[in-house]
């Protein structure tokens, strides 16, 4: 069950970024800094949390304190990124939406130029390691495999995906009237593969970013056997949405 501690408010932001974390104590005060230094329309930051326990959620009750942009999401144990990811932006009111990870392997000095990607007018902006000016950066052979088979693979059975260059990026953002709730049943790592496909018909663009390697902490993201089923379920029930999605009218921009 998710706990929401309160939490006051100065007006409602135009845009929400939502960061899912679990044991990132460590990465968050320069996470958080970093997004604080930019120049960014009113914002707010919601922080779901699945069950840390080294601090984090101490360091971000704090914060919350000090700064009414920090909304904090308890969860009581471990979910899946994707369904962390689903609460935040469920628990989120910007008409811009971002999410990125929590451990400095996602820039918060691309926040600008995303949030304007959006301003005028694209509905999706998918950061990528592959776009001009990005980089992957250092990966071990078994991670270059599996990241490059899971793109591909993407490619293969999700069409929306053959509109980016990377298509399982964790660094995207998108205009909330696209967003259509998730099953809450889903799982998995990779929800810009449902972004994808909510976002047919509709203009998606690319900003290239460098992916820097984690220099704190361990990756919650696993390469095992579990990940990759998990992979491809996300991947079958993204196609199955986009197919859906077509028979329905393109819902309405909101401006």
């Amino acid at each position: 069950m998710m706990e929401k501690p309160s939490n006051a408010s100065s007006g409602a932001p135009t845009l929400s970024i939502v960061l899912a974390t679990l044991n990132e104590r460590q990465n968050l005060p320069q996470v958080v800094e970093r997004i604080q230094r930019q120049s960014l329309p009113p914002y707010e930051l919601v922080v779901v949390d699945d069950g840390s326990t080294d601090g984090t959620r101490e360091y971000v009750l704090k914060l919350a304190a000090e700064d009414p942009r920090i909304r904090p999401l308890w969860h009581a144990g471990r979910q899946t990124t994707l369904r962390a990811q689903c609460q935040g932006i469920a628990a989120s009111s910007g008409r811009f939406v971002v999410i990125m990870d929590a451990d400095l392997q996602h820039p918060p000095e691309l926040l600008p130029s995303l949030t304007q990607r959006l301003a005028d007018g694209t509905g999706l902006v998918v950061a990528s390691r592959y776009a001009a000016g990005g980089s992957a950066g250092p990966r071990t052979l078994s991670r270059w495999v599996i990241s490059r088979g899971a793109e591909w693979a993407a490619k293969l059975l999700l069409p929306a995906s053959r509109r980016v260059s990377d298509p399982v990026s964790g660094f995207f953002a998108f205009r909330r009237e696209i967003w259509s709730p998730l099953n809450d049943q889903y799982r998995g790592y990779k929800l810009l593969l449902f972004v994808l496909a909510m976002a047919e018909g509709r203009p998606v663009s690319e900003v290239g970013f460098r992916f820097e390697p984690r220099s704190q902490g361990a990756s919650k993201v696993t390469q095992s056997s579990e990940f990759i089923r998990l992979f491809l379920v996300e991947l079958l029930l993204a196609r199955r949405l986009a197919s859906t999605r077509r028979t329905l009218p393109m819902p309405r921009r909101i401006e």
